[in-house]
């Protein structure tokens, strides 16, 4: 499975179509094999999704996205989790353990790691 996450430095990125970069990451069983992250702040968003799909992206993890992108995407068999935003690496750690749903909130405070819905219940330490 390959996993696409818009990201902004270390975290996930607020919008989909604006993110300077994509980090891939290609994982078997649950194992990461592959990663890398590829610049996109010049692609328009013709180019993005055709950057996501020629990559071979079965899901893709994002902020905000509209509904066209959306649409496409899933015309293109990927799964979108959008909503998400915080850290990046502790959304994927999340993503890997199959507990990450659209709208949680992945930050670091101090050493611990925190998750939690935007609405502020169901948060948890990971």
């Amino acid at each position: 499975m390959k996993i696409a996450i818009p990201i902004f430095g270390n975290r996930i990125s607020p919008r989909f179509d604006f993110s300077p970069e994509m980090w891939i990451i290609d994982v078997e069983g649950r194992e990461v094999v592959r990663q890398e992250k590829l610049p996109t702040a010049n692609l328009n968003l013709p180019q993005r999704l055709e950057q996501i799909t020629s990559n071979g992206v079965d899901k893709v993890i994002c902020g905000g996205i509209d509904g066209f992108c959306q649409s496409q995407l899933g015309s293109r068999g990927i799964d979108v989790v959008q909503d998400v935003i915080g850290d990046a690496e502790i959304v994927f750690d999340l993503f890997m353990k199959g507990r990450l749903r659209p709208g949680f909130c992945c930050e670091r405070r101090g050493r611990r790691r925190f998750c939690a819905r935007r609405n502020g219940s169901g948060g948890r330490k990971t």
